[in-house]
């Protein structure tokens, strides 16, 4: 499927420059469309300088980069979006804030592409039937999440429990054991993906294409906020989006 076009950011540049913002374009694919500074924020989200993104798909791993990019830089976030796409930020975005909705008092995370790697170098997989679910025990009481405490981090497909790591610190190099998953997977020598369940070696296959026909798919990493807003994360919440529809702009935030 080819991705949307990235939407045009002049008429919201326009629009803060209407506001009394100085608006700088910057160049370069690592960089935000432009950086604006002073002015009336829109939302009265915050008087932080805004980096200026505009944001052809909303995906939960593409607006956490673009809020951890945003906040190193000490910069509040403008996302720029169609009626669709900043929709479906907002869902990211608000309260869970950059997490699927709670279920049963406890945080439950979205999935994004990023493979889980374990200690003796292979990847994580599970079964192939049944959507993957990452999230946390629910709360127990009398439990702080300080000193260790912190709730198990839970993998589960259809309600059955595949994974449970000590918390989601247990996601953080060097990774989690080889028998922390059903099954794991790596390419050989020969080129072939090679799977191994807990007891060894249970076969090999020309590609993961292969492999996911057999049964099997890599365990996609679970997004943790704190693990991508390192730094300034009380940045992160200061955004807003600057909706375009047929040129004219609108605000939309928390």
């Amino acid at each position: 499927m080819a991705r949307p076009p990235t939407p045009d950011a002049e008429p919201v540049l326009a629009d803060l420059a209407d506001r009394g913002y100085e608006t700088t374009r910057l160049a370069g694919t690592d960089q935000p469309a432009a950086v604006a500074t002073g002015g009336d924020p829109p939302g009265a989200v915050t008087d932080r300088p805004f980096s200026v993104e505009p944001l052809a798909v909303a995906t939960p791993l593409e607006v956490v980069a673009r809020l951890a990019a945003a906040a190193t830089e000490r910069r509040a976030t403008l996302f720029v979006a169609d009626p669709e796409t900043a929709a479906d930020a907002r869902e990211i975005l608000t309260e869970p804030f950059l997490r699927r909705p709670d279920a049963e008092e406890c945080r439950a995370f979205y999935s994004i592409p990023d493979r889980i790697r374990l200690t003796d170098g292979t990847l994580a997989a599970a079964p192939a039937d049944g959507p993957l679910c990452w999230r946390e025990e629910p709360a127990t009481p009398g439990v702080t999440g300080d000193g260790g405490d912190a709730p198990r981090l839970l993998l589960e497909a259809d309600g059955d429990l595949l994974a449970a790591l000590p918390s989601v610190d247990g996601l953080a190099c060097p990774g989690p054991d080889p028998d922390a998953f059903p099954y794991r997977y790596a390419r050989g020598t020969d080129r072939r993906i090679h799977v191994s369940d807990r007891d060894g070696e249970i076969g090999s296959l020309s590609s993961i294409t292969a492999m996911k026909s057999d049964g099997y798919r890599p365990v996609p990493l679970p997004l943790v906020p704190e693990h991508h807003i390192r730094e300034n994360a009380y940045l992160a919440r200061r955004w807003a989006i600057a909706v375009v529809d047929d040129g004219d702009v609108s605000y939309r935030t928390a």
